[in-house]
């Protein structure tokens, strides 16, 4: 049965007991917390988008649970912790939140999770740390690979197809950063090359002339810059070129997207990085997606954008399946004993909350966008 029939299907035995139709006609209301201003806004507009899509389809498919509505209500993190934390609370206090979709910088979300854990179903669509679900909350999942499931294919890509003889790495004094850099190193060992240097800088640094002046010095062949913020980002490569780049150059995987190519001006042409997505080749239901996405806002989707979409209908279809919209654990059983139909395909999701994804691709910056470069299948 459609979710359109089991809602006419409702009206009727309603009609028929004589009983009020209050529950079909309250709203479901899903809170979503995005960086709507600060260093990542740029993730906060095209997350907003998608959702938003996501919801009009369903609500224009029947709504859930017999004909309700889902209505999301938003928050802004800022780019902070403590703004993530106050948007959250916010919701789950007065904004009357069934569920929140909270999740694009990692420290952000690992202090977002402690505010939900055990209060609230709580789905995180692009923070990557795999601290994020090692905790062991049970109603907390992850759309995104974690930084773990991109690296393996990532870090093998670097070293053993491009093959450097010798890499100097940078980044963000950050959980992500952490993690990326212990699995880069283990992933060094077993190749050939060489890390000769290792820069990290604070969230606050914006002057990198002194670290790529330091890496260049060692000559290495590869530099890799880890950095999940657009503007921030845009600025390093700016910098790198400004000292007349690298032989090979590539970017943490799942963090570039136009927010940072943009405003970069030509200086990311030729960085290799990767994602769970890309627009180009699309078929079937990511071409659907794609398409209403373009038609909608005359623009085409992204990484991010996929990721929250794919979060908003999870949670609403689970809700829906499982019959409630807040009992949590029969929620979260659902979510782990059912295959998602996403545009990327099916989504599974394992004890911690985690989901893999199909498909892995390797991106090369190329204008204002990326272009595939090699596609892998990691099912």
């Amino acid at each position: 049965m459609t979710i359109r029939m089991k809602a006419a299907a409702a009206a009727l035995a309603s009609a028929l007991l004589g009983a009020p139709m209050a529950y079909a006609q309250d709203p479901v209301i899903i809170g979503m917390v995005l960086p709507m201003t600060g260093g990542t806004a740029g993730y906060g507009k095209d997350g907003k988008m998608s959702a938003d899509l996501a919801a009009e389809q369903i609500n224009a498919a029947g709504g859930i649970l017999g004909g309700r509505q889902i209505q999301l209500v938003y928050e802004d993190e800022k780019g902070t912790p403590q703004d993530g934390v106050a948007a959250v609370q916010k919701l789950m206090t007065r904004g009357g939140a069934k569920a929140i979709i909270a999740g694009m910088n990692s420290s952000i979300t690992l202090a977002e999770s402690a505010i939900t854990k055990n209060r609230i179903l709580h789905v995180n669509p692009a923070a990557q740390a795999d601290a994020i679900t090692e905790q062991g909350s049970p109603w907390l999942f992850q759309i995104n690979n974690t930084t773990t499931g991109n690296a393996n294919t990532f870090h093998s890509y670097l070293l053993h197809t491009m093959k450097p003889k010798t890499v100097a790495f940078m980044g963000e004094n950050t959980e992500f950063n952490k993690a990326l850099l212990e699995n880069f190193k283990h992933a060094v060992e077993e190749s050939d090359a060489e890390l000769v240097e290792i820069a990290n800088y604070d969230g606050t640094t914006t002057d990198f002339t002194s670290i790529i002046t330091r890496l260049k010095a060692a000559s290495p062949e590869m530099i890799y810059v880890v950095d999940a913020y657009p503007a921030r980002t845009a600025q390093i490569w700016k910098q790198i070129r400004q000292q007349g780049g690298f032989p090979m150059e590539a970017h943490s995987a799942g963090t570039v997207q136009q927010s940072a190519i943009l405003p970069a001006e030509g200086a990311m042409e030729g960085v290799v990085t990767g994602d769970i997505f890309i627009a180009e080749g699309a078929t079937g239901a990511m071409a659907d997606y794609i398409n209403a996405h373009r038609e909608k806002y005359n623009v085409e989707p992204n990484k991010v954008g996929l990721v929250v979409y794919e979060a908003v209908k999870v949670v609403a279809e689970a809700m829906d399946k499982a019959g409630t919209d807040s009992d949590y654990d029969l929620i979260a059983k659902t979510i782990r004993d059912n295959v998602w139909q996403t545009p990327r395909g099916e989504l599974a999701f394992d004890e911690k909350g985690r989901s893999k994804a199909p498909f892995f691709y390797i991106h090369t910056v190329k204008g204002d966008n990326v272009a595939l470069r090699e596609t892998f299948d990691v099912k």
